[in-house]
């Protein structure tokens, strides 16, 4: 494959991964789901349009060119190939068929697209890409507050003046952007076009989050940035990584026996009060509606939708026009849209991701091993309050598919398969197919 080819495949990355952090939501949602993380609305056809493009290369090129590393992928991660089946398959007893039909199949294209970045790069070359996409965002986002205050900003309401940048609504950014400040963080001792300037970079993302009032984001990247020192980087405290895991259960369960005492003052610092901003109202109605179809649920991605559920939350709070499109909880919406099987998937998946964590991070200590631990802790914590469990197109759940799949792929590599070089975009017997055993 010629450089320039490679520099256009890159690009073409760079531009799925910058839609996946809703880059271009301003431009394509239009008319429909304005926050792109609700489900009330229908989705922009405009944005389902250039996934279904960006998309489809990826699929493309996999069935051309990587057909049997494909397979031999899919066989390697059975468990998240009958996950993205069932959900598909929740169309046949979904409330709404043909939206449940719409979003799975864009579900089951994401994880296509995952599958692509784990046969064609290398996980810190994608870790860089997604650099690249995430400093994008927090560029034209701060160019957007700056310059264009009445779409950068929350424009009315508790939120007035909160930064949301080029995404939309202001917890999508904010994610976003703590997401920026944990891949700066595992690339640091990497090199990528921005090495040098790591600092400024790590403090326009800490930047961004902050003006974002993204609570939830901050809490959950600061305990992910925790995990990492402490628990899946060697130093500062070389231990064995059992006797690390054993510490941080340990600390963890302590953690949990003491929040009680110290919750209020915990939600006060967080900018939160006892209900958490009125969550608690909303998951207490869903819990009692989740149980019209507690083991299949109401088929993916539509149990908030105004023809079913959240029709009962329309004018819940606020002025009377606030919408409910989701949970706020990522293990509630899977039960909500999944049932008690979803859910049961869910977990084996986080203990998947675990496993294959940690057996990894027994032999290598790279930017690999710190970013999908820290990843796992901050989904962990991140889904308690908001929804990003098997949310299609969305950057965090891309990359813990992608992650997921790497991280197999990588332990059944033999030792210094880092240092081989990407195969040609046609060879077939060179570097890829040999590397599962």
């Amino acid at each position: 494959m010629s450089s320039q080819a490679r520099v256009w495949e890159r690009v073409y990355v760079g531009i799925t991964l910058f839609t996946c952090c809703r880059g271009f939501d301003r431009l394509l949602v239009m008319g429909g789901d304005a926050g792109g993380q609700a489900s009330l609305g229908d989705s922009s056809p405009a944005r389902f349009a250039l996934l279904a493009i960006l998309y489809g290369i990826a699929l493309w090129l996999l069935l051309v060119h990587h057909g049997r590393d494909f397979a031999r992928l899919l066989a390697q991660n059975k468990l998240l190939a009958a996950v993205v089946i069932y959900i598909v398959a929740s169309t046949i007893w979904a409330v709404d068929p043909p939206t449940t039909l719409r979003r799975s199949l864009a579900y089951a294209l994401t994880a296509t697209f995952c599958a692509y970045l784990v046969l064609r790069f290398s996980p810190t070359d994608i870790l860089k890409l997604a650099a690249w996409a995430l400093f994008a965002v927090a560029v034209a986002s701060v160019i957007a507050v700056v310059l264009f205050p009445e779409l950068g900003q929350e424009p009315y309401g508790r939120k007035l003046g909160w930064w949301r940048g080029i995404c939309t609504i202001n917890t999508a950014f904010g994610r976003f952007m703590a997401l920026g400040i944990l891949v700066v963080w595992c690339l640091r001792r990497s090199s990528w076009g921005l090495q040098r300037y790591d600092v400024l970079v790590f403090g326009l993302f800490l930047l961004c989050t902050y003006q974002a009032h993204a609570a939830t984001a901050l809490a959950a990247v600061f305990a992910a940035f925790v995990s990492i020192v402490l628990i899946w980087s060697r130093k500062p405290f070389d231990l064995p990584l059992p006797a690390k895991l054993s510490a941080g259960a340990l600390f963890a369960m302590v953690l949990l026996l003491t929040a009680p005492f110290y919750f209020n003052e915990v939600l006060a610092i967080l900018g939160r009060d006892g209900t958490l901003t009125n969550r608690v109202f909303v998951w207490n109605a869903a819990y009692e509606q989740g149980w019209r179809h507690p083991v299949l649920g109401a088929g993916y991605d539509s149990f908030w939708i105004e023809r079913h559920a959240a029709t009962a939350f329309f004018n819940m709070f606020g002025s009377g026009n606030t919408r409910i499109g989701n949970g706020h909880n990522g293990y509630l919406d899977a039960w909500l849209e999944l049932g008690f099987v979803g859910l049961a998937g869910l977990l084996l998946l986080l203990i998947q991701a675990f496993v294959r964590t940690t057996r990894y991070s027994l032999k290598h200590d790279d930017a690999l091993s710190q970013f999908y631990g820290g990843l796992l802790v901050f989904i962990l914590i991140y889904s308690i309050a908001e929804k990003v469990i098997f949310v299609h197109s969305e950057m965090t759940w891309v990359l813990f598919m992608t992650g997921l799949m790497a991280l197999r792929w990588r332990i059944a590599e033999p030792a210094g398969a880092d240092l081989e070089p990407e195969p040609p975009l046609g060879a077939m017997g060179a570097g890829l197919p040999h590397r599962l055993q």
